[in-house]
């Protein structure tokens, strides 16, 4: 049975661990890594976390990672668009994470409709983020989601 959920929440604190390191230099070595190197990195954490995801959810966080990390940079620009009053680099590590996933999904891996997507990030923003994450999320996502 698939777990699309299980599967975002992994991307979650694959990229939420990367953003507490995060240098451009850490971020191109992983864009330039093999797909062994990044599935190695992948499995590292799932281990770490006790994430047990079946092959379509692994295929999914795996699709979801490698997208981000290449389309990064066009990510942000694209979040920092759309914020209100506002720079990324002032955003909580929970949101801009959340927010660089739900992008990357909205503009480039297009796996689910559009309020999917949306409510999966407002779940994942309840589950980690502040009481204020989930309105904060939602009106990010609403304001670039315009654009599909």
């Amino acid at each position: 049975m698939s777990n699309i959920r299980a599967a975002r929440e992994f991307c979650f604190q694959f990229f939420f661990n990367f953003q507490l390191a995060n240098s451009k230099e850490s971020r191109e070595e992983l864009v330039n890594a093999s797909t062994d190197t990044l599935r190695r990195k992948i499995i590292e954490l799932k281990e770490t976390t006790g994430h047990l995801l079946n092959d379509k959810d692994n295929h999914f966080a795996e699709t979801q990672i490698s997208s981000a990390l290449k389309n990064y940079d066009q990510i942000e620009l694209m979040i920092e668009k759309h914020l209100k009053n506002w720079k990324i680099n002032r955003l909580a590590r929970v949101d801009h994470t959340i927010l660089l996933l739900a992008v990357n999904e909205l503009a480039f891996t297009r796996t689910a409709p559009l309020k999917v997507v949306i409510n999966e990030s407002i779940e994942t923003a309840k589950l980690f983020g502040t009481k204020e994450s989930p309105s904060f999320i939602n009106g990010v996502l609403d304001s670039v989601a315009k654009e599909f």
